[in-house]
């Protein structure tokens, strides 16, 4: 099986802050260890543009291939705005040069952009050259983030109702739909209902596979200090977040309690915080920086208004920091609904003070939470459910080819080979003078159908796919 992953890039100039990357990293670590010949392509931009070492996405690996290219509105001005809506020219003729041009295609395609999916869609399929009455050579997968309900607008004024219903729409008319959490599987139900006929939309949730949003918390140490020392404030200075009320909170805990604040964020922290007397901050902060301060950290307070399932106060809460979190709809996707710690955003400063004061209790509650976090974000658990459903979209979609007329000339050249076989290879020598899949009606998804209704399987290497007779013992 070969995959096409293309994730948003809501922050396109540091690829490593992206929970929609990091997701899919974890998929992509899973999916190889379940499956031995599965090949993953990712779109992405030059680690030179978005900051990152091609083996943070496993591209240093034979089975992972990085597909380089500059994506829509690329360096503009409000290319923030732009990040989901669509491919440029330099994505699509990036595609065909890395898979196509090498006789490769592709099983599955999960894609994460709100726009432009009919055309990658059109892309793709001429570049298979795909029969217009042939069954499709691929599923294109809507991996649905963070979708436009209206309670995410806040200071985002090219969300509306508009850009809401296109979304909802493109992703129900798609081959499948996941969902990284419950809260817009729900809100496009709700929504969705408004325009949409009830029986496609309820169709379409009902095939929906939920992902979560998957965390190796192997990764970190949950180790807790004796007391509360420092105030841990990750992440973007962004308006959702209210981080005024965060940093009201730190100086409360440093004017009680004498804890200090260490904050850390990949963009720039405004001077008037970073400038406090009891503030470490660090702006433009390094992976090895964040990583640092949550061993360092001891308490954080999550006051956002909206998350598509967060990752970073997790993280933190992971490392031994004691999670105080505002009680919204999206962090109920994850942690228990009578956890102790969790409250109205007029609640956390009090919620934080006596974490302090009964910090022993407290520790006891952040590990109950983390139990219940590791059971629900379970990465072995994301990526079999995952898998599955791509996998049997492919098995499917054998089970509805039917013959063609060239299919007799592919078998016979296939005598010639002994075992395992290049589909360029086998496509030129099934044509004779031009290969096969040069002629009308008969596509490189044809020629790969065919090949695993005899038996034959990808054997997941880069550049140009090579077939094997399937072995029974595998």
């Amino acid at each position: 099986m070969r995959v096409l992953i293309v994730p948003e890039l809501y922050r396109p100039d540091e690829l490593t802050a992206n929970g929609t990357v990091n997701d899919a990293v974890v998929w992509v670590e899973q999916w190889l260890d379940i499956d031995p010949r599965l090949h993953v392509y990712w779109l992405l931009p030059s680690p030179r543009d978005a900051n990152y070492d091609p083996g943070y996405v496993l591209a240093d690996r034979e089975r992972v291939t990085l597909v380089e290219a500059e994506p829509f509105m690329h360096g503009a001005e409000h290319e923030g705005i732009f990040t989901e809506s669509g491919y440029s020219k330099e994505q699509l003729y990036a595609l065909k040069e890395a898979i196509y041009d090498r006789f490769g295609y592709v099983d599955i395609v999960v894609d994460q952009l709100r726009r432009g999916r009919a055309d990658l869609t059109k892309w793709l399929l001429a570049l298979d050259g795909h029969p217009a009455d042939a069954v499709e050579p691929f599923s294109v997968i809507t991996n649905v983030h963070d979708l436009q309900l209206p309670f995410k607008y806040a200071s985002t004024g090219w969300r509306n109702r508009v850009q809401r219903q296109t979304e909802i729409a493109e992703a129900v008319l798609g081959d499948g739909m996941w969902f990284k959490a419950s809260v817009d599987a729900d809100g496009m139900r709700e929504y969705g209902r408004e325009f949409l006929d009830e029986g496609v939309l309820d169709a379409a949730l009902d095939d929906a596979v939920q992902t979560w949003s998957p965390i190796d918390f192997d990764h970190f140490e949950e180790s807790y200090s004796e007391r509360p020392e420092w105030f841990h404030v990750a992440g973007s200075v962004w308006e959702k977040k209210q981080t005024g009320l965060i940093m009201d909170i730190a100086e409360r805990l440093h004017e009680e309690f004498g804890i200090r604040t260490l904050m850390t964020s990949m963009g720039h922290i405004p001077d008037e915080y970073a400038e406090l007397p009891w503030v470490e901050a660090h702006s433009e902060a390094s992976r090895q920086t964040f990583e640092d301060a949550l061993r360092r950290g001891d308490l954080t307070v999550s006051a956002t208004e909206y998350e598509t399932l967060a990752r970073t106060w997790f993280e933190q809460a992971a490392s031994g920091q004691v999670l105080v979190v505002r009680a919204e709809p999206w962090v109920f996707d994850c942690i228990p609904g009578d956890y102790r710690l969790a409250g109205g955003i007029g609640e956390l400063a009090d919620l934080a003070v006596w974490a302090v004061e009964h910090w022993d209790e407290a520790v006891e509650e952040n590990r109950r939470m983390l139990a219940y976090v590791r059971t629900v974000r379970d990465p072995e658990q994301s990526g079999k459910k995952t898998y599955d459903d791509m996998a049997r979209r492919v098995e499917g979609r054998l089970d509805d080819r039917w013959p063609s007329d060239h299919d007799a000339a592919v078998e016979d050249a296939l005598t010639e080979f002994e075992g395992e076989v290049s589909l360029s290879e086998l496509a030129v020598r099934a044509g004779g003078d031009v290969p096969i899949t040069d002629r009308e009606s008969y596509s490189i998804g044809q020629l790969v159908s065919l090949l695993r209704t005899l038996g034959y399987e990808d054997a997941g290497n880069s550049g140009t796919p090579v077939f094997r007779e399937k072995r029974h013992d595998t």
